[in-house]
């Protein structure tokens, strides 16, 4: 008994130390301050309710049912998608609503699964991610090397069977599994006003366009192996990262700094870099006195999630979101990572009830 009374004695000096030494002493959740300008729209789950609000917290409004949505740069029309259906290669459709919530109507109809709307600089078009072929359902499969992609458990809980087969005495081993759905991703550009549109240059998987606010040739998206640029003019593509772990990239107003969802291994945090993918740092990060007091008090160590972050319109200030909390919630910070704080009161957070995925959600947008 004395031992163990040592021990916890202990590793409670041990957390205060982190404390101390890390500047960072336990205390109450930071207060939403308000006072930014500007307004937030948001989705409070992938195709359920979207709303506006203004970036102070008030006049929280309900404007419609859908996904992904995202303001134009008048801060006139919210761009949005809606999928018929859920399976894999179902239709869905390109929409506008005017921030007051109305007017709305359809831009694009029969688009495979939509998503990631994002306006051109001057408004007049929108590029989005759809799904374009690709594995849409369950395939089996017999082969002689072991499979490297996700699989599906038989109903026994086995993953691949091995079946072996003799002939002539050559002695043949297979592996017998089941192949989870993979569909292709690509991207369409789409004239606001006519509906028409064009299929894209891009990758197996291209997910979550974000268009350069200050070179309107120029798109960057979620490829295969990191982000990608997009030449309008040329239709060509090269790598602006190399990093796989780059998500729902994001540009500030002017251009010069992109924002990423990064997938740090086992939970999301936010990541800066210049727009040449240059520079690169990292905003949010769980601090270590959070991972100690979780295990003294008998947890596993878990690390917060901060993910969909969107630029606030002067580029100073940077909205995202976190579940630090316990539960899914709009933060802001400085465009270098300071001063982390609700950007919402307590009962505004909790009329939200948000969730996120970490399936390329852009959740905000926010406009002047």
């Amino acid at each position: 008994a004395g031992n163990r009374t040592t021990l916890r004695a202990l590793v409670t000096l041990l957390l205060l130390a982190l404390l101390v030494l890390g500047g960072m002493v336990l205390a109450p959740r930071a207060a939403a301050q308000g006072g930014e300008r500007g307004t937030i729209v948001l989705q409070t789950v992938s195709g359920g309710p979207i709303y506006a609000v203004k970036a102070d917290g008030t006049h929280l409004r309900y404007l419609t049912n859908g996904m992904d949505p995202a303001v134009s740069p008048d801060g006139h029309w919210v761009a949005f998608t809606r999928w018929d259906d859920t399976q894999h290669g179902a239709f869905g459709s390109l929409w506008l609503i005017k921030v007051d919530g109305s007017s709305e109507r359809v831009v694009l109809n029969e688009v495979r699964q939509p998503k990631s709307p994002a306006w051109s600089p001057d408004g007049s078009q929108i590029t989005l991610s759809k799904q374009r072929g690709g594995r849409l359902a369950p395939e089996h499969k017999c082969s002689k090397e072991l499979p490297s992609e996700p699989l599906i458990a038989d109903r026994d809980g086995d993953y691949f069977r091995v079946a072996v087969e003799v002939d002539d005495g050559d002695v043949e081993v297979r592996f017998c599994y089941t192949l989870l759905p993979h569909p292709n991703w690509g991207l369409r550009v789409v004239d606001v006003a006519t509906g028409e549109y064009e299929d894209l240059p891009g990758d197996p998987f291209s997910y979550a366009p974000a268009w350069d606010p200050a070179n309107d040739w120029r798109v960057i998206y979620d490829g295969e192996m990191g982000l990608v640029n997009l030449d309008l003019n040329r239709g060509a593509t090269w790598p602006l990262t190399e990093d796989v772990h780059d998500h729902g990239p994001v540009f500030s107003p002017d251009g010069s700094r992109i924002a990423v969802s990064y997938w740090q291994h086992d939970h999301w945090d936010i990541h800066r870099m210049m727009a040449d993918g240059s520079g690169r740092v990292q905003l949010t990060k769980t601090p270590l006195r959070v991972i100690v007091e979780q295990k003294v008090n008998g947890g596993e160590g878990r690390a917060w999630n901060n993910a969909a972050p969107v630029w606030s319109p002067d580029g100073s200030q940077i909205a995202f979101m976190t579940e630090r909390t316990g539960q899914w919630e709009v933060w802001v910070m400085q465009a270098d990572g300071s001063g982390q704080r609700p950007l919402f009161s307590d009962d505004v957070q909790a009329q939200l009830n948000l969730q996120f995925n970490g399936v390329n959600e852009r959740v905000l947008s926010w406009v002047e």
